[in-house]
């Protein structure tokens, strides 16, 4: 099992990143978390938990710089942490994404 934290940066805020991220882990039967970050509009903290080739799929997603939802969230930057992140200390994660009320117009290619 793999565990990895890392931030991101680029149209990451107010685009249904989170959730999307989200989705994404479970899709691959991942663990998650993400957190906005309070003083940065660009950047969004996250974290991965689970069978590493899924991990280093979705990583690999995620740096194609390309669209990862209908609404045109994108990362333009990932940035590795040198120690992880629990999920409990996530805004949104897998186990609790649901409890959120989401945008239902948003389609996830991640």
């Amino acid at each position: 099992m793999k565990k990895i934290s890392f931030y991101v940066t680029g149209n990451v805020q107010n685009v249904m990143f989170r959730q999307t991220f989200i989705r994404g882990a479970q899709q691959r039967e991942l663990a998650g978390g993400a957190s906005n970050d309070a003083k940065d509009p660009n950047r969004v903290h996250c974290s991965l938990a689970g069978n590493a080739a899924a991990i280093d799929e979705m990583i690999e997603k995620l740096q194609a710089g390309k669209p990862v939802n209908s609404w045109q969230a994108r990362v333009e930057a990932l940035h590795v942490y040198g120690h992880y992140i629990e999920l409990s200390e996530h805004q949104v994660t897998t186990d609790n994404v649901n409890r959120f009320r989401w945008s239902p117009d948003v389609e996830f290619y991640l």
